[in-house]
């Protein structure tokens, strides 16, 4: 196929953040001959920072006047490609976007503009797909080209096809033949008059469905995060002239006025909503009354003024300088590969391990170029989707699906399989619109079954630790609730592993569990063991912290497994012993034992005890916080009494701090006993309490202990060395995957 050069023009104006975020997404294009230009208006934010650091790789210019015409047209001039694409910096464009622009223009050189498909906010709906609009400025839409049908009335004609400016696009000839935008359109209706303007100069304008971007309406100077308007002269302006200059000689003058005063009576209307339901006051609802009224009196006088205030050539010489200089998209060594995990939590909500190895190895993926999507639980209780940290995460509601039998998952919970399909379904909607070489989805709680079971897309089954071996530490695991619920779920492991192709272990001592548990299942010959990793924050700074004693930090849910009933079993007679030490709890102390939360019973039994304010109930605590946290410790403490891995340990090595954990699981993967941490037998509190007391009352061992764990994490831990070996083992899936369930765009 003929490929074309793109020029992709971002025209900014006070949206750092929104802007950081576009040009993020612009180097994950798949396309490779595209330049970029932003054209920054009198910004007072850090925009010029973010341009900054673009520096080389963009081709940028500055706008002292808050005119979308007027910058369109310096990013006119400035713009080498055969096609000039217009994007706006709070809309996120799917990697395929300009090859889907492309397969259009090539089809027929009279193509003169073409526009894209625009997601909402929500990322789901759309805002925009066809839209078909008259002399008048209004627009009806359509669903598809199809629908639509043939109601582009040709040059000339009442009736016209016209795309939305934040996803649009022009043949860099047909831009210049009508003389570019017309700067009378400060702001709005600027893109429909020039889609007029072309099509009346004898081009077609149409349409590239799978075009898509992502728009998130960004708050401005003009509408704020709820879309309420904070001015409307631009607006009101735009529509009296684009009327008086496109309506006239096929509509009489007073029929054009009388559609312009009954446009101004439904704007008041508007108005007036906003004003009695307590959403604008008094003095807003005055400002915009005013603008309404000012905007149409101006556009009817400026449209009688004088001529369209086209590109002028002081702009092209001005602007005129430099060739095509083509964009560095992110291109891994290898080819990019198309990946989706799976995971119910994810940041900014609380998470779990699962939750932040996931993250951690998508962003990793995303730093390195691959194409990475993330269906995680919805806790809006809607569906979205956003561009976050260069991944595409899918936040999903389950849907209620009681007589779905396909994939066939067996009797599984209602609640865990409803959730399964609706992972299923969001993939395979993933797969569809992006392509899919590879999906990733933890054994707990089954995310990836169906997924599994389908077949459809190579699927890697993560294994942590499951309901199996939570079992034993579960003391409300009882009744009814096992019954209907964790049996259920262990008889889905056990079939999940028997029949998962492919299987990726964060420790050897999880597989050997998972094996003894499952001893005909052959699992090592279908997995692989790769431990966990995380993003290096740096050690502990080696500043002295303001004096508040000596710090012991726990870090997980308050229940059995985790060994919370043990810490606070000792804690007592560490507190008495040494009062200087201070006990904190990261983590979720609602959680149930034996009827009450360990929190609770602690407090009830100690809470007259002179020490009793040296113990510190956090609750969640994510992200710098609990960083802060760790690093603030002197040692660390997670007596589990089971842990496939132990990610909480990786996070206080990377912080540079000793720990005390326990002989079980992976957790002898990642503590070398006697070097980085101590590791008392599981379940054993009065061993807990001599480690604890060994390293509290020893500053050499805690600092010999705290650097030896810090070379640990960064030799053996870091999140780049883990997804080394992942990326390459998603290599060899994908390879090895049937050419059916390969990324099919």
């Amino acid at each position: 196929m003929t490929r074309l050069r793109f020029s992709v023009v971002i025209n900014t104006l006070n949206r750092a953040a929104h802007l950081r975020v576009a040009l993020d997404a612009v180097k994950r294009l798949r396309y490779p001959d595209f330049e970029v230009i932003v054209v920054n208006g009198p910004s007072t934010d850090d925009t010029e920072e973010v341009v900054a650091s673009y520096e080389g790789a963009v081709r940028s210019a500055r706008l002292d006047e808050a005119n979308l015409s007027m910058s369109r047209n310096i990013g006119i001039a400035m713009a080498r490609g055969d096609v000039v694409c217009f994007l706006d910096d709070d809309a996120r464009p799917e990697p395929d976007w300009l090859d889907a622009l492309n397969a259009v223009y090539v089809r027929d050189e009279k193509i003169g503009a073409v526009g894209g498909f625009i997601r909402d906010n929500s990322g789901v709906q759309f805002q925009s797909r066809v839209l078909v609009c008259d002399r008048y400025g209004d627009s009806e839409a359509f669903d598809s080209f199809d629908e639509a049908g043939a109601i582009d009335d040709g040059p000339g004609g009442w009736r016209y096809f016209s795309q939305t400016g934040c996803n649009s696009s022009f043949r860099r000839t047909a831009l210049l033949q009508v003389g570019g935008f017309d700067e009378e359109f400060a702001y709005f209706l600027d893109e429909t008059d020039v889609n007029l303007r072309i099509r009346d100069a004898g081009w077609t304008v149409t349409f590239a469905p799978d075009a898509e971007v992502h728009h998130k309406y960004a708050p401005s100077h003009l509408r704020d995060q709820k879309r309420i308007p904070q001015r409307l002269y631009l607006q009101l302006r735009s529509k009296a002239y684009f009327a008086i200059r496109h309506a006239s000689g096929h509509r009489p003058l007073a029929e054009i006025m009388k559609k312009l005063g009954a446009h101004a009576t439904e704007i008041h209307g508007y108005n007036r909503w906003y004003f009695d339901h307590g959403e604008i006051d008094q003095a807003h609802y005055k400002r915009l009354t005013d603008d309404v009224n000012t905007g149409l009196v101006d556009g009817v006088r400026d449209a009688f003024a004088g001529p369209a205030k086209l590109m002028t050539p002081t702009v092209r010489e001005a602007h005129g300088k430099g060739g095509f200089k083509r964009f560095a998209t992110l291109n891994p060594k290898g080819g990019r590969l198309r990946i989706c995990y799976v995971s119910q939590d994810y940041p900014p909500d609380p998470c779990g391990g699962i939750g932040v190895w996931t993250a951690g190895m998508a962003r990793e993926m995303a730093r390195r170029g691959h194409e990475v999507s993330v269906v995680t639980r919805s806790r809006s209780g809607e569906h979205t989707v956003d561009f976050e940290d260069g991944v595409w995460v899918h936040r999903v509601v389950p849907l209620w699906q009681p007589e779905r039998t396909q994939p066939e998952l067996g009797d599984l919970p209602a609640v865990i399989k409803d959730h399964a399909y609706t992972v299923h379904d969001e993939v395979i909607r993933i797969h569809l619109r992006r392509g899919l070489d590879i999906v990733s989805a933890p054994i707990w709680d089954l995310e990836g079954a169906a997924c599994v079971a389908a077949q459809a897309i190579p699927t890697v089954t993560s294994l942590h630790t499951t309901f199996e071996l939570s079992l034993p530490f579960k003391p409300d695991w009882t009744g009814n609730y096992k019954r209907t619920h964790v049996d259920k779920v262990i008889n889905g492991e056990r079939r999940l592993l028997a029949h998962a192709p492919f299987l990726m272990s964060n420790s050897q001592a999880l597989l050997d569990d998972l094996e003894a548990l499952n001893p005909a299942s052959g699992l090592r010959e279908r997995a692989v063991v790769i431990a966990h990793g995380l993003d290096d924050v740096g050690p502990a700074p080696s500043a002295a912290a303001p004096d508040r004693g000596l710090t012991v930090l726990f870090v997980g849910r308050l229940e059995p497994r985790k060994g919370a009933d043990l810490l606070l079993r000792v804690a007592p007679r560490l507190l008495d012993r040494f009062e200087d030490v201070r006990l904190e709890f990261i983590g979720d102390d609602t959680v149930s034992v034996n009827g009450t939360p360990l929190r609770e019973q602690f407090e009830a039994a100690h809470s007259d005890k002179a020490w009793f304010s040296r113990v510190v109930f956090h609750g969640f605590v994510e992200g710098p916080a609990r960083d802060a946290a760790y690093r603030g410790c002197d040692v660390f403490v997670a007596p589990s009494r089971y842990e496939s891995f132990g990610l909480v340990f990786l996070e206080a090595m990377r912080a540079g701090k000793p720990s005390v954990g326990a002989a079980v699981g992976g957790v002898r993967e990642v503590i070398d006993q006697g070097e980085s941490g101590l590791l008392p037998p599981a379940g054993d509190a009065e061993a807990l309490y001599e480690a604890l007391a060994a390293l509290i009352q020893d500053p050499a061992k805690r600092a010999r202990f705290g650097a030896s764990a810090r070379a640990a994490f960064e030799q053996r831990f870091s999140i780049a060395a883990v997804v080394d070996q992942a990326e390459a083992y998603y290599r060899t899936v994908s390879e090895r995957a049937p050419a059916g369930g390969r990324a099919a765009r």
